[in-house]
């Protein structure tokens, strides 16, 4: 295995191992907050996303992958090492910011290095997202074994610091990255950055992976207190998350050899957006073991149809404008994320999770569907030139 891609797979496994996946939202219950709090609080990281990703896309367009996904690390330990120090609103606040803006540079960064990677050393694009995705969810899928075992029996704090000190140790491996030299942005692609949005294909596949990590980013929240309800103990819910983190991981390890099955764009769409909303609905009707299995098949689809869309978008835009296109993705995930989240939160205070649950396959059944009609409907955008000739 080369030197890069090998140290861009040992950063990724460090970065993702998140030991408080399974315990994060119980550690803020334990401390007192309600459903509802936990989900204003989320507002406080999402709304940081929002307003960082495209000037922290624009900024790792000017000083390389690498030194962005330096920062990137270092912000986000030293944001999760906050949220282990702070109990009060304000300092959690605080701790989510910090945070935010590590996984804002973070989310277009590492997708644009692993993109450019595969096209300068003649790689499928596929194979080594899929690969990269599957380490991250190896990474999460351990260290959520470990972490709920840990939060039952050492205490759940020990779990977030624990975690910021992994993240931390990720920045090690980003000093080793290489990445190939890139030809500064003319202004006139630059200025273009709205024509390359507005195009109906990006656009279609915008709302397609918003509602896709709208998705994620709920499923996140609700999972570990919906389990609660089922009366599942904090040990076996880190299980729960072990299985589900490595199932997505496995989907998206497989993207490369089952990408015929998304081969028909308007097919794929209908396909992967219908399985997702009854994966939603269905635990939403009943809560027991098929609901359980329903929650997981999320996160497989998630796995697998993501990567789908990153390749399609990848190859869309040019190197000079990659990560800045790419954050006005997660821009808009989180924006429809932190407007659902403190709704869906509240709901779930007062109506129950699973009614919940049955709003929310209703929002994200409106989402997809106007992605699939912009697709049918619109009109492309045929003034500039979609792809770079950098990149063939």
């Amino acid at each position: 295995m080369k030197s890069g891609l090998r140290n861009i797979y040992i950063y990724t496994f460090f970065y993702s191992f998140l030991l408080l996946n399974p315990i994060w939202v119980l550690y803020l219950l334990n401390l007192g907050y309600s459903i509802f709090y936990v989900t204003i609080l989320d507002v406080v990281f999402y709304i940081t996303i929002v307003l960082a990703s495209i000037p922290m896309g624009r900024i790792t367009d000017s000083i390389g992958r690498r030194n962005a996904l330096f920062i990137s690390s270092i912000l986000t330990g030293i944001g999760i090492i906050f949220f282990g120090l702070f109990q009060s609103f304000l300092g959690i606040a605080i701790s989510y910011a910090v945070w935010g803006i590590g996984v804002a540079i973070n989310n277009s960064a590492l997708e644009s290095v692993s993109f450019e990677y595969s096209k300068s050393h003649d790689l499928r694009y596929l194979q080594l997202i899929g690969m990269v995705n599957f380490i991250s969810a190896v990474s999460v899928a351990v260290a959520s074994l470990l972490g709920g075992y840990m939060g039952e029996y050492t205490g759940l704090r020990i779990v977030v610091f624990a975690t910021g000190v992994m993240v931390l140790l990720s920045s090690f491996y980003t000093l080793k990255l290489r990445e190939r030299k890139r030809e500064n942005a003319h202004g006139t692609l630059v200025l273009k950055l709205g024509n390359y949005v507005r195009d109906r294909r990006i656009m279609s596949i915008i709302l397609l992976r918003v509602a896709l990590l709208l998705n994620f980013n709920m499923m996140i929240i609700f999972k570990q207190p919906y389990y609660k309800e089922m009366g599942i103990g904090t040990g076996l819910i880190g299980v729960i998350f072990f299985a589900d983190v490595l199932l997505r991981g496995l989907a998206s390890l497989s993207t490369q050899r089952l990408a015929f099955i998304a081969k028909n764009r308007f097919f794929a769409m209908l396909l992967f957006t219908s399985l997702t909303f009854f994966t939603i609905y269905i635990p939403g009707l009943v809560e027991n073991l098929a609901s359980l299995a329903f929650l997981i098949l999320n996160s497989i689809i998630f796995g697998f149809y993501s990567n789908i869309l990153s390749e399609e978008v990848n190859v869309m835009v040019p190197s000079e404008v990659r990560a800045t296109v790419l954050s006005v993705i997660f821009l808009v995930s989180a924006l429809f994320t932190a407007l659902a989240e403190p709704f869906l939160g509240y709901s779930a205070s007062v109506i129950g999770l699973e009614k919940t649950l049955l709003i929310f396959s209703a929002i994200f059944l409106i989402i997809s569907t106007a992605a699939i009609f912009i697709h049918i409907l619109g009109r492309e955008n045929s003034n500039f030139k979609l792809v770079s000739t950098n990149d063939r």
